[in-house]
């Protein structure tokens, strides 16, 4: 079941990471309230930039991809303790190919 998100940028904040990968890998987020955030693979951070939330649909740009923006439909599940992305555009094949797989858990 899929949720709509109906507030702003408060629905992210947080700390949010993936299932342990095949490969023993841990990749996460910290969203944070003033709009930025700062993504980490097994607790070393690779990536950093700005981001909204309006509705379901999440945009930002970071650190990599030659300050491409990229777009993406929020999708909220497990009563909103979990999310996944789906690209709505984003000219950065690499980091769309990635964004697109991953599913994150909300960490309390």
């Amino acid at each position: 079941m899929s949720l709509i998100v109906t507030g702003g940028n408060e629905k992210l904040v947080g700390r949010w990471e993936s299932p342990v990968s095949p490969k023993g890998n841990v990749t996460g987020v910290v969203f944070k309230a003033d709009s930025t955030f700062e993504g980490y693979v097994n607790q070393k951070p690779f990536v950093t930039g700005t981001y909204s939330l309006k509705n379901d649909t999440f945009t930002f740009v970071d650190n990599g991809c030659d300050g491409k923006q990229g777009t993406y439909k929020v999708i909220f599940f497990s009563n909103e303790d979990s999310i996944r992305m789906q690209p709505i555009e984003d000219g950065c094949e690499e980091r769309k190919n990635g964004m697109s797989k991953l599913v994150l858990g909300r960490k309390k």
